[in-house]
Parts: C-alpha cells; sequence; structure tokens
C-alpha cells in the first residue's frame, strides 16, 4: 500500500471506532453487562427505540434495602439511586430534566410490573436541542416504560438469570 493511502486508511479508521453507536450514545458492552433479564429486556427495547440515548434501571435487589442501578447502557451497575430516583418511586410522579449542556431530555418515571405496581424507576433520556416538543417525549417515555411493563410478570422477574 502506497504511504499516503495508508496514512489516509489509517486516519479514517480512527475516526470511524472513535464515534458513539448511531442507535445508542454510549453503549456498554454486553460482557460487561448483567445477565438477568433486566438487561436483555433494556437492550431490547434500545434497539426498539433508537432515538433513547440513555436507559437505566433502578430497582431494590431481592434481599437488599437499598435501590440501585440493576440494568443499563451505561454501566454504573450497583450505583445507589439518589433523591430524583426515590422522590419518583416513592411518589409515582415522573421526574423530567434537561441536563446541564441543554443537549438530552430526561423522563424519570416510575418502573412497573404488568399488574401495574411500582417495583423501581426507570430513566429515559432523548437527545434533545430547545425548542423540542417536551410532552410529546415524557409521552414517548411512557409509552417505553408501558412496553416494559407488559413483559414483566413481577420484579423478580427482572433478576432470573439469561443467557445472550
Amino acid at each position: 500500500m502506497k504511504p499516503m493511502k495508508a496514512t489516509v486508511m489509517s486516519v479514517a479508521l480512527i475516526v470511524l471506532s472513535s464515534l458513539p453507536s448511531l442507535s445508542q450514545e454510549v453503549q456498554k458492552s454486553t460482557a460487561d453487562q448483567p445477565k438477568i433479564f433486566a438487561q436483555k429486556l433494556l437492550n431490547q427495547t434500545m434497539t426498539r427505540h433508537p432515538d433513547v440515548v440513555i436507559m437505566a434501571m433502578h430497582v431494590t435487589p431481592p434481599g437488599k434495602s437499598g435501590n440501585v442501578i440493576i440494568a443499563s447502557n451505561i454501566g454504573r451497575y450497583g450505583k445507589k439511586a439518589d433523591e430524583d430516583d426515590q422522590r419518583v418511586i416513592d411518589t409515582g410522579k415522573s421526574n423530567l430534566e434537561v441536563n446541564k449542556k441543554g443537549n438530552h431530555f430526561e423522563v424519570e418515571c416510575t418502573l412497573q410490573d404488568k399488574s401495574g405496581k411500582t417495583i423501581g424507576a426507570v430513566g429515559i433520556v432523548f437527545n434533545y436541542k430547545e425548542g423540542d416538543d417536551k410532552k410529546a417525549l415524557e409521552k414517548k417515555a411512557l409509552e417505553i416504560r408501558d412496553e416494559m411493563k407488559a413483559q414483566t410478570p413481577t420484579k423478580a422477574k427482572l433478576f432470573e438469570a439469561v443467557n445472550w
């Protein structure tokens, strides 16, 4: 290969490898993810909704007293719930927030089982720019939550071991 062509190819590979995934801005390797139903459900949901850039489930594991991240596309597994997460769970009211940079809109809402019982919280984040319809993004997030609800018979199901 000629030196100029090799240099161009090398630069192109470096640039392409540094770009985020088109469907998920911060997708973690599946090798690093917990092998539980909650993570599988989250991955499948994000595949069906490429406009969701970040998603995290906050649930209290069996036999534990604290609510933590059990599934996400950004890692942070085991991170304790913060005040906002717990407030959503306790009140049932969604938390809607534009991040400090102004480029993401997060809808944090209750995570529910098939019967409608609150079993945790789920943060669903979309790309955002000023003027985007926040109500439409909230509606979309609740629809996504309800899709997961339909596939979650119980909280215990979220912790069942799965194979990819």
